[in-house]
């Protein structure tokens, strides 16, 4: 906004400076050649002097008293003119600016003085011959410098367009050729005079003719071009009583021509008489009054040529003054202009970006944590309060802006009306669910078949599986049971009450280490958890899943659920471990992985990690990481270690604390961004390391498949084969040791669920 029109000025200012320092330089080349033509005119005035001079000299040496005094003189006025005017001439060329024909002028006028400087030489000879050859010479060489020179003054205006001083030139040319007219006829009529009888021969009465009649038309064209002043200052000059002689003598010479007498014939009888001597000083008296004009008339060019050269200067500067202040106005207004343009689109701009960056996302966020309720949901407008086109833009992004808000909030509110529909929806699937198992464990007590047992034990687990569905949906909902256990639950527990609520909870095999401690405000949710990644295993996999447990020498305890699946890809399970750290808005695709969303949920709860991997060598193996306020380590127990009979399914839980062998896995500060999953897979085999996560289909999550190292696979190999061994010798028990063992334990674990005492969600120690 600021360059174009600068630019612009700047090209338009260039232009008038360009134009005046061109009628500068013009005029300063008109001030030189009008400086130069008063050489040029005083070396013509001496040129015809030389001229005449010479030619009377041949035919006469003595016809004029002192004759080749003078004519020495006047040699030495042509030399020392000539010099001055080629001196001068020295810095004109087309170089400089100069036209063509005025170099081509002033080139004549320096070759001709030339030869005349030759010539000149032969006038002193003593030989009447060489005289007359040299006289010859001289008119011939002075005859081709007048008339460059001449035409060299003619043409001294031309590089510039005053109507004056081309008036004047044209005037002073008109004149030198009206005075070398007369010179030549002065030198005609002299050499007539001096000749012996005084006569004027046919060529020289035809030159003389033609000198007159070309006088007459030079005479006519200085008039019309002259001004009222010069005519004036001509007459003055040359009309005066030195004029009239010289006109009556060549009346009469021209007389006796025509009668051809000699012209002295008629001297006894005529005033004034017609003498050689008389006749050159007459019209020598006329020729200066004319060179006085020409002086004059060079002198006025002179002085319009300076005062053309003062006015192109002043005018330049002026000019480039002005030219400057302009450029420099518009600059200024230009810039003020676009100051007032940029800086509101700037400021829309920066408040744009802060709105898109970060306003409108902090507003989204606050409105989706308070789901719409009680959130002020007002905008702070775009600080830019212009009327313009620009403040219109600004008001017209406020509404867009207010409007992503309103929708925000309109859609917190659908997502807390939907919360509330889950927690009601569950809340009654919940009720009907406990009148349900109720219902279920009062015939497991009372039957005796096995065959009937076994299946209402399948019925148990399925209603149970409906428990936890609704308690998933008061996960989507958000809703936290204010229920808490108020004292830590082992480890142990906690596993076995996920396994209780899994259909096929024959296929586990537990490993856990003894005197781990559960905080009591964690232990419902890390159960839920635990049911849902185990549960996962088991419906994608037809081999055993060993589930393995114990404290981490970094602090907090691991939990390991391995299974033998089919497995999925490296970009699914990324996608996996990535919503499992960032567990995403509700939604249909949601629902339909439900087990994913609830366990990341549920671990953000308490801080817990779940990481997926690819086991060895082929599954899936998940690992729950437990920080130190979660999981501790409690007293020894008394008794010496043995294995627990844990009813139904195997187990090796009776291992001493640290007789086990578990990873050791820092606590992760920080989860690594997703173009880090694959790295972070690779660099961090089973049990280490916490990455991103990726989308699993199904309703709960997949299984996999993880690397591990051959010893760590040969020894869960091992304790898959003794919990085989283990499950044979559960599978000869009697149906009344199994009803009594599984009742009693899932007995405990709902009346624990139902029984918990509320407190502020704190351990107990």
């Amino acid at each position: 906004m600021v360059v174009v029109p600068a630019v612009t000025a700047a090209i338009l200012g260039g232009i008038t400076i360009d134009r005046d320092a061109s009628d500068w330089s013009a005029t300063g080349r008109v001030q030189n050649l009008a400086q130069l033509d008063k050489s040029v005119v005083r070396l013509t005035q001496a040129l015809e002097n030389e001229r005449d001079l010479s030619l009377g000299y041949a035919a006469n040496p003595v016809a004029v008293p002192d004759l080749a005094v003078k004519l020495k003189l006047a040699q030495e006025a042509s030399a020392t003119a000539g010099r001055a005017a080629q001196a001068g001439a020295a810095g004109i060329g087309t170089s400089g600016g100069y036209q063509a024909t005025i170099v081509q002028d002033l080139a004549t006028l320096s070759q001709a003085l030339t030869n005349l400087q030759r010539a000149r030489p032969a006038m002193s000879s003593s030989s009447a011959k060489l005289i007359q050859s040299a006289s010859t010479s001289v008119s011939t060489y002075a005859d081709q410098a007048i008339e460059a020179a001449d035409t060299f003054s003619a043409s001294v205006g031309n590089g510039t367009s005053d109507a004056d001083l081309n008036g004047n030139q044209n005037a002073l040319g008109a004149l030198l050729r009206v005075a070398n007219q007369m010179s030549v006829q002065r030198g005609v009529l002299l050499v007539a005079l001096g000749s012996s009888p005084p006569a004027l021969s046919p060529s020289n009465l035809a030159a003389l003719l033609q000198a007159q009649q070309q006088q007459a038309a030079d005479q006519a064209e200085f008039d019309a071009s002259a001004s009222q002043a010069e005519l004036a200052s001509f007459s003055s000059v040359t009309g005066g009583s030195a004029a009239g002689p010289a006109r009556t003598e060549e009346a009469l010479a021209l007389t006796n021509a025509f009668s051809n007498v000699p012209l002295t014939s008629l001297n006894s009888v005529s005033n004034p008489k017609l003498t050689a001597p008389g006749w050159y000083g007459a019209m020598s008296a006329t020729i200066n009054g004319t060179n006085q004009a020409e002086d004059q008339l060079v002198g006025v060019l002179v002085t319009q040529a300076s005062a053309l050269r003062s006015q192109a200067t002043s005018g330049l500067l002026v000019t480039s003054v002005l030219t400057v202040v302009l450029l420099a106005l518009v600059v200024l207004v230009t810039t003020v202009v676009a100051r007032s343009l940029i800086l509101p689109l700037r400021k829309l701009r920066s408040d744009a970006l802060e709105v898109a960056s970060r306003r409108l996302p902090e507003m989204v966020a606050r409105l989706s944590q308070s789901e719409g309720a009680g959130e002020n949901a007002e905008i702070e407008p775009i600080g830019v309060a212009s009327a313009d086109e620009i403040g219109e833009v600004a008001r017209a992004f406020d509404q867009v802006h207010r409007e992503a808000v309103r929708l925000a909030a309109h859609e917190a509110r659908l997502r807390g009306n939907l919360s509330a529909v889950f927690v009601n929806l569950s809340r009654r699937s919940q009720l009907l669910a406990e009148r349900q198992l109720g219902i279920i464990e009062s015939l497991e007590q009372s039957e005796q078949d096995p065959d009937r047992l076994s299946r209402l034990f399948r019925l148990d687990h399925l209603a149970t599986r409906m428990r936890r569905n609704s308690e998933n949906l008061l996960v989507l909902g958000g809703h936290e049971d204010p229920r808490k256990w108020s004292q830590p639950v082992p480890l142990l527990d906690v596993v076995r009450a996920a396994i209780s609520e899994i259909e096929q909870y024959e296929r586990i095999a537990v490993t856990i280490q003894p005197g781990v401690l559960i905080a009591g405000r964690a232990a419902s949710d890390v159960v839920h958890l635990a049911a849902e990644l185990i549960e996962n295993a088991t419906a994608f996999s037809s081999a055993q899943v060993l589930v393995t447990a114990g404290m981490l020498d970094s602090g907090g305890a691991l939990i390991e659920i391995t299974d033998e699946g089919l497995g999925i890809g490296e970009q699914d399970l990324a996608r996996a471990n990535w919503q499992l750290d960032h567990p995403p808005v509700i939604d249909v695709g949601v629902s339909r992985r439900m087990g994913l969303f609830v366990v990341g949920r549920l671990a953000a709860r308490h801080g817990i990690r779940v990481r997926l991997n690819h086991a060895e060598p082929r599954g899936l193996s998940a690992l729950v990481w437990l920080s130190a306020s979660v999981a501790q380590l409690g007293p020894a127990p008394v008794s010496s270690p043995r294995r627990a009979d844990t009813g139904p399914y195997p187990t090796d839980a009776a291992v001493p604390p640290g007789s086990a062998s578990f990873t050791t896995i820092p606590a992760p500060s920080s989860v690594p961004a997703a173009g880090e999953l694959g790295r972070a897979a690779a660099a961090h085999p089973a049990g280490t390391g916490w990455f991103g996560r990726s989308d699993v289909p199904n309703a709960n999550l997949l299984h996999g498949s993880r690397d591990r190292a051959d010893s760590r696979h040969d020894e869960r190999q091992g304790r898959l084969r003794e919990s085989s061994r283990q499950a044979a010798i559960a599978r000869r028990r009697s149906p009344g040791e199994v009803r009594s063992r599984v009742s009693e334990f899932q007995h405990g674990a709902r009346q624990g669920r139902s029984d918990a005492p509320q407190n502020s969600g704190a351990d107990e120690k």
